[in-house]
């Protein structure tokens, strides 16, 4: 199973479009759950996550940013220390 990851260096428009999506170089994971640890590296380094899609899911980039707040809140602690 592939799970892909479409991201920018600029905020996803609202409605995102296949047009879009060609635009941007998509990153190929093998689970969800690796997808979404992708999205907050490339959240870390500045950049926007706009979708990830996969068999059953489609996470668009407000739903991707609640499902990595957890992680980032993790991820902070960790460098606070």
């Amino acid at each position: 199973m592939e799970y892909i990851l479409y991201f920018s260096t600029s905020p996803a428009p609202q409605k995102v479009t296949q047009e879009h999506l060609d635009r941007l170089i998509p990153m190929r994971f093998s689970s969800e759950k690796d997808a979404l640890h992708g999205a907050v590296l490339v959240m870390r380094g500045g950049q926007h996550p706009w979708l990830i899609a996969g068999p059953g899911v489609v996470l668009d980039a407000q739903e991707i940013a609640v499902r990595c707040e957890p992680i980032l809140r993790m991820v902070r602690r960790g460098t606070d220390a």
